[in-house]
């Protein structure tokens, strides 16, 4: 257990965690520092596709991403950050798996105790602990209005699904999955290379939220609106008018002043994506 890697060292000195044996509770303390830590952001994947001459997309290893987290305050989307999150937690002791959700997104699968636990980090969703999805389907991930349900659909058959309410409302897609079909990276390519494509949508828009649970609330930026969510479900938005307030936005309220977000910006122009624009999202 002592001789993990030098980048699994950095990244649980990020989450501000101590090596531990692999447990229930510990695991819900890497969700939780995970879910405030690093950011949910569409900055990096700009970026990455600017530096890959905008072309193919290749997940950051984890020397990448804990060194551009140093650097520049990454995070990610589904993709870097669930699949980093694995790396860590097989690092440092945990029996854990991928798997594919809707036929898209990257989910994980931790077993304890021979129980299986759903974990996820990579969806902006209030996943702040382990989900116990097999025999508690009663199980909610909430903060304030923001609301997952893992349902069964077969359970003697593994199947499960994912559904997501905003405000009451159903927000997003519903994903379906099997619990023991292990996906590896390799089986998410396809998805991860239409996903990188000009039109997908998180290249399309400015993007960026973390939660901020020691201040019961999250902070959203969704191209120049910014966001403060509290754990009531209380949300107040406000326009921001200039790259130069959402830089500030983003150091201040967020605490990550390192984002490049004028870079990405100029990113988004060049396809021509105008985030100040009155029909942006």
């Amino acid at each position: 257990m002592n001789n993990i890697p030098d980048n699994t060292v950095k990244y649980l000195n990020f989450l501000n965690l101590k090596l531990e044996k692999p447990s229930y509770n510990y695991l819900e303390q890497i969700c939780q520092a995970q879910l405030n830590t690093f950011p949910f952001e569409n900055i990096s994947k700009l970026l990455y596709f600017r530096n890959n001459n905008y072309k193919a997309f290749k997940l950051p290893t984890l020397e990448l991403f804990t060194k551009n987290f140093s650097q520049y305050n990454f995070g990610g989307t589904c993709y870097t950050l669930n699949s980093n999150l694995l790396i860590l937690l097989r690092e440092i002791g945990f029996d854990c798996y991928h798997v594919m959700l809707g036929e898209e997104h990257m989910g994980i699968i931790v077993k304890i105790d021979k129980e299986r636990f759903y974990v996820d980090c990579g969806a902006a969703a209030p996943f702040f602990k382990p989900v116990c999805f097999e025999n508690d389907f009663e199980n909610i991930s909430h903060f304030g209005k923001d609301e997952v349900y893992l349902l069964p659909v077969d359970p003697h058959c593994n199947r499960y699904k994912y559904v997501r309410y905003t405000n009451g409302k159903q927000s997003g897609k519903t994903w379906h999955f099997h619990s023991r079909k292990e996906a590896r990276v390799s089986d998410f390519h396809e998805v991860i290379k239409n996903s990188n494509k000009p039109n997908a949508p998180f290249m399309t828009i400015l993007r960026c939220h973390l939660y901020q649970t020691a201040k019961h609330r999250s902070v959203s930026l969704v191209n120049n609106k910014f966001g403060i969510r509290n754990s009531k479900g209380e949300t107040v938005v406000r326009a921001l008018s200039s790259t130069e307030e959402i830089s500030t936005v983003l150091e201040e309220e967020f605490k990550l002043p390192k984002l490049p977000v004028k870079e990405a910006i100029e990113v988004l122009e060049t396809l021509n994506i105008d985030i100040f624009a009155e029909n942006a999202q």
